[in-house]
């Protein structure tokens, strides 16, 4: 993983597409702590999404908050930081948390192990269908490339049309 020219390493764990989301605690911007759930208790979908930090990455993030806001269906996205950051924008959609006990760092893996942002998340996207598990994951090798907003827009709809929460024995 590399960021203006500096190369970075990732804690060795990882989750992959097809796994179930692990629960997460974390804190609110109000400092409530809270579990995201790895299935929202209302079947919704679910996007984890981790930046180092909010002042080289604010561009993407409010570009993200408004395609959020453009979307169509309620998609609980939640913006994940390793410490608490204030910020100078006031979200739409985007839900900002703090994963103060490193859960989301160990168990998805998007956390950076050495050099300038040692322990801050990596940039990365995880796609949670309504049944708790990962559609799709973007985690960019290029810290400066941007997330992939039309491959995400064709998973979403993918995800969003594949599992209705209703089984076949009712």
């Amino acid at each position: 993983m590399n960021y203006k020219n500096e190369e970075f390493q990732l804690i060795d764990e990882f989750i992959d597409v097809g796994y179930m989301a692990e629960n997460i605690e974390a804190i609110d911007l109000q400092g409530n702590e809270l579990t995201i759930k790895k299935a929202s208790p209302n079947r919704m979908i679910q996007i984890f999404l981790s930046f180092p930090n909010f002042e080289d990455f604010k561009e993407e993030i409010i570009a993200f908050d408004e395609f959020m806001n453009d979307a169509e269906v309620e998609i609980f996205t939640y913006l994940i930081f390793n410490k608490n950051t204030n910020f100078d924008y006031k979200f739409k959609k985007i839900i900002p948390v703090f994963d103060i006990n490193e859960d989301f760092a160990n168990m998805y893996g998007t956390k950076i192990i050495n050099g300038s942002l040692e322990n801050s998340l990596t940039k990365a996207l995880f796609l949670v269908g309504k049944d708790g598990a990962i559609y799709h994951i973007d985690m960019p090798e290029n810290l400066e490339k941007p997330l992939d907003m039309d491959r995400i827009r064709i998973e979403l709809n993918k995800v969003y049309q594949s599992y209705t929460g209703v089984g076949c024995h009712d």
